[in-house]
């Protein structure tokens, strides 16, 4: 199916002859994306394991809107409001603009939006990553901490402060034009509500501010593609929520470098992505500063022969490095995740596909899909440490 567009023109309604002042685009998109799976997490060393189960799975399934207008010569205005489509709970979840949305200006001098929108951190890797960071199997299951999320500069637990893969609230972006191959990507998370609030940021009492700050660059030059990009979380109190702490300053930062080369014109693609993260909190219980550091690394096998795909990767969390408040390095916290991915192409946006994928974690790591948990996660007890979650599925894309 073609993209939808629909033309909008402002005139003169005067008795004079009617004058264009204006010319808007509107583009109706979308993409469903639906599959059916079977999961579990079983193996835990403390805590419950999870049993196989059948379920259905509406993968990032969107409908949106984008709409642009020219100025003048050298300046457009555009808006986007994207929302989640759950083919599997129908209106039982998902709400209006949920998913990248904002408002903004736009000329030779790059984009700025304000809105609700990924992150450079997050955007910067996700075309390394075969099922574009859903599903299953994405690298999202090691990459980024505890797995994508949608929140402010905080969040109701401490999977969403601490994750790195942010799709961010109350966010101001600006996008660079393209010079020789080369874009970058900033933006800033505003406190907004999660200032007073203690149950997704801090209580006003305690004079902190939560704020994001993040970048990329990218660079793209026929068959390559390469990027670094960095990650600034103030005040989130992930450390703090984990350990049922006092709120106290801190500062949680990620760096990452991703690279991706196309080889047999670019039928077969390899890559790969090395993740540093670190958590500190000023304060724990008193005791002093506390300071949690992990390195992560991914890397993709990706081949193409006409309508048949096929792509094989690898994840693996490192050990917790632990220091300060009494605490020392955790022993078997490292987990390693195996997917593979096959898509039959019907036509160009209509595409069935498989995936199977497997997490493995030693007795103290607590890695589970990035995108889909097996169930609704508190405290990221999904699934109980030591468990490896693994499911096989079987799905549809369609886009327009």
């Amino acid at each position: 199916m073609k993209l939808k567009r629909i033309t909008l023109v402002c005139v003169g309604l005067t008795g004079a002859p009617a004058v264009a002042l204006a010319q808007s685009s509107v583009q109706i998109y979308g993409t469903a994306n639906v599959d059916i799976e079977s999961v579990q997490a079983k193996g835990a060393a403390a805590g419950p394991n999870f049993a196989s189960r059948t379920r259905l799975t509406s993968n990032s399934s969107n409908i949106g809107f984008r709409g642009s207008v020219d100025l003048d010569a050298a300046l457009k205005a555009f808006i986007q409001i994207e929302s989640a489509v759950n083919f599997d709970a129908g209106t039982t979840a998902g709400f209006w603009a949920s998913r990248n949305s904002g408002v903004g200006l736009q000329s030779q001098w790059g984009q700025a939006l304000l809105g609700q929108w990924d992150s450079p951190y997050k955007f910067s890797t996700q075309r390394i990553d075969p099922t574009n960071d859903t599903g299953i199997a994405a690298s999202t299951g090691i990459l980024g901490g505890t797995g994508s999320i949608t929140a402010g500069q905080g969040g109701v637990n401490f999977a969403e402060r601490a994750s790195f893969d942010r799709r961010v609230s109350n966010v101001v972006q600006y996008w660079t034009p393209a010079w020789n191959g080369l874009t970058g990507r900033f933006a800033y998370g505003a406190g907004d509500t999660n200032i007073g609030s203690p149950s997704t940021g801090v209580a006003e009492s305690t004079g902190l501010k939560p704020a994001l700050f993040a970048g990329a660059a990218i660079y793209e030059a026929g068959r390559l593609y390469a990027t670094i990009a960095h990650e600034q979380h103030k005040d989130f109190q992930s450390l703090n929520t984990l350990l049922g702490a006092p709120a106290s300053s801190g500062k949680d930062r990620a760096w990452k470098a991703g690279v991706q080369y196309g080889f047999l014109d670019n039928a077969l693609t390899l890559g790969g992505v090395v993740e540093r993260l670190q958590y500190r909190a000023d304060d724990i219980n008193g005791l002093g500063s506390l300071e949690r550091k992990v390195t992560n690394s991914y890397a993709v096998g990706k081949y193409q022969a006409g309508p048949h795909s096929i792509a094989l990767s690898y994840g693996q969390k490192g050990a917790e490095k632990l220091s300060g408040a009494g605490f020392s390095d955790l022993p078997d916290s490292k987990a390693r995740q195996v997917s593979m991915r096959y898509g039959y192409s019907l036509s160009k946006p209509t595409q069935l596909y498989a995936v199977a994928t497997r997490i493995s974690n030693q007795a103290n790591a607590f890695q589970t899909f990035g995108n889909a948990p097996i169930t609704p996660t508190t405290l990221f007890a999904d699934p109980a440490r030591g468990a490896d979650p693994a499911g096989l599925g079987i799905g549809m894309i369609y886009s327009f």
